[in-house]
């Protein structure tokens, strides 16, 4: 097979693997997933024309690309003579195709990296190998800012390797404008650029207008695409919040010596988590494979540069993880997993060709597992037993957010906060929590009071339902809800909850 059509093959299976579950959740005014950047938080940003001091704790790019895609959406609604309800389903799937659209120019930049070097078919296992990342499948299909923001990475490391070898203003220019790209669109993906810009400048050092391009065009484009320039108050307002409450708040680990060893310690997990072993030793083989090959694999090397930034100057700042902050790394790694898996079937030996196609095999096994947990979410079967066994009359109190629970069309419901008191007072006949979130309240608070007694039955109420799908998956979904060190922190820990009703007792 010739390398563009295995590069389609890999497209194509990615297409797949992260369009089931597109519509997990859906229709829903919030979705599942949670930091979707929703359909009312874009209208607020468009309605201020990202202007006069708005802000959020996300920088507008993104939000601006969805409100263009929202455009067409709202055309055909109103040629279809769509209800509101209809428009914003419409636009929360629109939302996420283009993530989706995203992750398909993430795979083809990463598959051009390899052609860069002069090897097409090392590019087309790089995109493989992230394509096949269960983090990635996640990501690809919900309407947040990692795959957009890591496609605009994937292309200023293309950029990169094309300004490191040739030195050319023009790759220059286009890897200071996809830079300030990415972080335009997510503000963590400054670390990646903290060594890597000093270190092409570096390169660049006897190019006096090449530095000058590097320069003045990365500062140019963040300036316009990050909103300093229309909206410098809504910026610092913006900058505020994400040094402050966005990022302190979440911290897991101590600033000393012992907290940031443990911090790589969880970081080197993760990683194994988002690439699976078998993946993470063929992208460490790679390294060492390039390292011997060292003027050869010069500037693949300068790739390492963003990924040791990143760890540096964003996770080792921030002292916390989730297996999403892992994907740059992972993306970078892939780059030389993809040259040792291309140097291995070039042995044309059967057996090193079956270990290949076994790591492969392992990873779209890890890969479709996402789909599955999407496929047989456990609110799935708790809507359809509460529209069998409950129906419209009986009252059905809603307890925690809504993204975190069943649907609840069809049934005479009401949200309810978690309190024993305003249990009493509204006295529903059906109470559904997400026992998942229940655990999470914090010892010695009212909300924790409040679950312990619905769920010992001092508040009236005896459990009707418990359920949690758990289909067998490769994934490791037990890690994924510890509350020791050996917890893997992920959002994929909001699929398939267990979801638990309560039925009034009849005295």
């Amino acid at each position: 097979m010739t390398p563009r059509r295995a590069l389609l093959a890999v497209l194509a299976l990615s297409l797949v693997l992260d369009a089931c579950g597109l519509r997990w959740g859906l229709p829903s005014e919030y979705g599942w997933a949670p930091d979707e950047l929703l359909p009312p938080e874009v209208d607020a940003a468009a309605a201020a024309r990202f202007a006069g001091g708005w802000h959020a704790k996300y920088p507008p790019l993104q939000f601006a690309m969805l409100a263009a895609a929202a455009a067409p959406v709202r055309l055909a609604g109103r040629a279809l003579g769509w209800d509101a309800a209809r428009v914003h389903d419409a636009r929360m799937t629109a939302g996420r195709a283009l993530s989706l659209a995203f992750a398909l120019g993430l795979l083809l930049a990463v598959s051009r990296c390899g052609r860069e070097m002069g090897d097409a078919p090392a590019g087309v296992f790089a995109a493989a190998l992230v394509a096949l990342s269960p983090t990635f499948v996640y990501y690809a299909k919900i309407a947040n800012l990692d795959v957009p923001y890591l496609s605009w990475f994937a292309l200023s490391l293309l950029f990169l390797l094309r300004a490191w070898r040739r030195h050319r203003l023009v790759d220059v220019a286009l890897f200071a404008v996809a830079a300030a790209t990415a972080v335009a669109t997510k503000d963590q993906a400054f670390a990646l650029y903290v060594l890597t810009v000093p270190a092409l400048a570096w390169e660049l050092r006897r190019r006096p207008l090449a530095l000058f391009v590097l320069g003045a065009t990365g500062l140019a484009a963040f300036l316009l695409l990050g909103g300093v320039v229309f909206n410098f108050a809504g910026w610092l307002a913006h900058l505020r919040v994400i040094v402050g409450p966005a990022s302190t708040a979440f911290r897991m680990f101590d600033q000393g010596l012992t907290g940031h060893l443990e911090l790589l310690w969880q970081t080197a997990r993760h990683l194994a988590f988002v690439m699976g072993w078998p993946s993470l030793l063929v992208g460490l083989a790679g390294v060492v494979l390039a390292l011997r090959e060292r003027p050869r694999s010069h500037a693949l090397l300068a790739t390492l540069v963003p990924a040791a930034s990143y760890v540096l100057f964003f996770l080792l700042v921030v002292l916390y993880v989730y297996d999403r902050f892992l994907l740059p790394v992972a993306i970078v790694l892939s780059l030389f997993g993809g040259l040792a898996l291309a140097r291995a079937v070039d042995l044309r030996s059967w057996p090193v060709r079956a270990v290949v196609a076994a790591v492969l095999a392992f990873a779209l096994a890890r890969a479709a597992s996402v789909d599955v947990l999407l496929a047989r979410d456990s609110r799935y079967a708790v809507e359809d037993w509460l529209r069998r066994e409950v129906g419209p009359g009986p009252e059905v109190a809603a307890v925690g957010p809504l993204e975190y629970l069943p649907r609840f069309d069809g049934l005479h419901w009401r949200r309810l906060g978690p309190s024993a008191a305003r249990l009493a007072q509204v006295h529903p006949d059906v109470v559904v929590v997400n026992a998942d979130y229940a655990r999470r309240a914090d010892p010695g608070t009212g909300e924790r009071a409040f679950y312990a007694a619905l769920e010992d039955g001092s508040l009236g109420y005896a459990v009707a339902l418990r359920h949690r799908t758990g289909p067998r998956t490769l994934l490791a979904t037990d890690a994924l809800r510890r509350e020791d060190a050996g917890r893997i922190w992920s959002n994929l820990d909001k699929v398939d909850p267990e979801i638990v009703v309560y039925r009034r007792r009849v005295p």
